[in-house]
């Protein structure tokens, strides 16, 4: 199988594998230590974006379909598949720390938010859909108690911080005076007190969030 490019990865939460996204449907996992193929799993569409869920015994995947897909990576199956409703082409997934949630974007700046459980039982319908972007979501992210959703597009300035419970846009983020270069990927601490966020100028910047006294 030849890949032409795997600049787009996620590593396992205990680093042992390497999920890529591959060509023409193609998800391809890495042993990380010895950087060998031990095994390979297929969408009907394009892949475009992968999240470890449940300590890595299950995998989401989303893309060129508008579907999301849960596999079994014990087993290598797939163990459901569903429309993410009104994606005609999914872009973004990530799965909450709490694994009771996960979020989906698309090429329509459309982010949709839904209870795992419901939609593996047949509930296909968000708990949430937000709007806040309108240029295609490039990266998702929860933060450890899954209180906070970062939705961003690489758009300047394009960065949205979501309270989860209520749904509504922080609006004390960007802080004044504040110049993102166009968001690249983004990440919490452990403990909620940080967030860093690198860019396309080549920068990390590191927020201090005040609502985590633990870093």
């Amino acid at each position: 199988m030849k890949e032409k490019s795997l600049e787009v990865f996620e590593v396992s939460p205990d680093s042992s594998t390497i999920a890529f996204v591959g060509n023409e449907g193609y998800i391809l996992f890495v042993e990380s230590k010895t950087k060998e193929l031990i095994g390979t799993l297929k969408m009907n569409g394009t892949v475009r974006s992968l999240a470890f869920a449940d300590d890595e015994q299950q995998l989401l995947s989303h893309g060129g379909d508008g579907h999301v897909y849960h596999w079994d990576l014990r087993t290598r199956a797939c163990i459901h598949r569903a429309v993410d409703e009104g994606c005609i082409n999914g872009t973004a997934i990530w799965t909450s720390p709490t694994r009771n949630l996960f979020a989906t974007g698309s090429d329509s700046g459309i982010v949709n938010v839904y209870n795992r459980d419901e939609f593996l039982g047949g509930k296909k319908k968000p708990i949430e859909t937000i709007e806040n972007l309108t240029t295609k979501v490039d990266f998702l992210k929860f933060n450890n108690d899954a209180q906070i959703l970062a939705i961003c597009s690489h758009m300047k300035n394009s960065l949205k911080l979501i309270h989860v419970p209520s749904f509504t846009v922080f609006s004390n983020w960007l802080p004044a005076n504040s110049t993102l270069h166009h968001p690249r990927c983004l990440d919490f601490s452990p403990g909620g007190g940080f967030m860093a966020m690198a860019n396309a100028a080549g920068k990390v910047l590191l927020y201090k969030l005040h609502h985590y006294d633990r870093a």
